[in-house]
This record gives structure tokens, sequence and C-alpha cells, in this order.
């Protein structure tokens, strides 16, 4: 769990600093779900967006114990999406054909 609140720094400049909240054992949407409930309603009520992996039970757990909160696919994620759904739609099995492939070169053998 990371908190990716906006402070401003020294200068007054608005800047987003990830501070890492906890470690969550357990890899589990009723882990999450725990740990969430283990937080106080301060806490809870604060938590606007919440970033999640395409995971169904990161979901179930926001959905449940952060109902105000927008849950949002992280990043990496979206990323890792969309690459393997272009390697699906070209036939590529690995990265480094997929580059070669973008690239319209062709490989040859070595």
């Amino acid at each position: 769990m990371v908190d990716l609140t906006k402070r401003p720094d020294a200068k007054g400049k608005v800047r987003t600093q990830a501070r890492l909240l906890d470690l969550v054992p357990g890899r589990s949407g009723p882990a999450y779900a725990g740990w969430l409930q283990g937080r106080r309603q301060g806490f809870t009520d604060g938590v606007r967006v919440a970033t999640l992996d395409p995971f169904r039970g990161y979901g179930n757990a926001i959905r449940d114990e952060l109902e105000d909160a927008v849950a949002v696919l992280d990043a990496f994620h979206v990323v890792k999406v969309r690459h393997e759904a272009l390697c699906v739609r070209m036939g590529v099995r690995d990265l480094h054909r997929l580059v070669v492939a973008a690239a319209g070169l062709k490989l040859r053998a070595a």
C-alpha cells in the first residue's frame, strides 16, 4: 500500500511523494479488505483514488471497503495488458520479436 498524496516541497512546488504505508501479506482480496478494515475511518474516508492490478479480489476489496474511492488500473499493468493484447494480435510470443516486428525489421539467422 503506497500513499501518493501531493504535498508542497520546501519551495512551495506541489509534488507527489510516494510513501510506503504497509506490505499486506497474503496477496488476496480478503487480506487487502482485512487490512483496510483495520485502518481508522478517517484514513479510509480520505482515499479518493485506489490503484490496483487486474486481480478481481483487489477490486472487490476496494468496492466493499472504500465506497467513495475510484479504482483505476496502475500504469505498469496498463502497459502489460496492452503489450499482451498486441502480442496476441500480431501472433508474437516474446517482446524481442514484437519490437522487431513493430520496427518493420526482419530477423536474420546469426
